[in-house]
């Protein structure tokens, strides 16, 4: 509920309100605009994914670098699709709670930890924040991630 925005016109409308007008008066917000639907600016399960994301998938994964996936059960086409859509050498993290798609090998669920030449793969069980915070403390990224998270935060 961070946005939300008219599904017929597309102009923005407050996510707090949004969120407060669906829960508390249990019903859809209307544009102010053109008094279409409002709903938050997410993908709903059933619903199609917006064209921009089928127009730039193919380049992404090709240029990609790294794919790092995290919180998911890669059960839902055509996200789930993505993991294989990568160049055999970009390497891939999965952040997860279990080992899921093919970051399993021949149906069994690997628990490699390391990334050598031979596999591109790395599993990392648990909680995708904590998994997030750990990377980012690795990396250096501590007070960008807790600046971040603080200009993000509802509520």
């Amino acid at each position: 509920f961070r946005t939300a925005s008219c599904t017929v016109c597309s102009k923005p409308f407050d996510g707090e309100e949004c969120k407060r007008i669906i829960v508390e008066e249990n019903r859809a917000p209307s544009c102010l605009s053109c008094k279409g639907h409002v709903k938050p600016d997410i993908v709903f399960f059933g619903e199609g994914l917006p064209d921009r994301f089928h127009r730039l998938v193919k380049k992404d994964v090709r240029d990609a670098d790294l794919l790092i996936v995290m919180g998911t059960s890669l059960m839902v086409s055509p996200v789930c699709q993505i993991p294989d859509m990568v160049r055999r050498d970009c390497p891939r993290i999965l952040f997860n709670r279990e080992l899921v798609g093919t970051f399993c090998r021949d149906g069994v669920k690997s628990r490699r930890k390391s990334y050598s030449n031979k596999e591109r793969d790395i599993f990392h069980a648990g909680d995708c924040d904590e998994s997030v915070r750990l990377l980012c403390s690795l990396l250096g990224w501590d007070e960008e991630l807790d600046e971040l998270n603080s200009s993000t935060r509802l509520g």
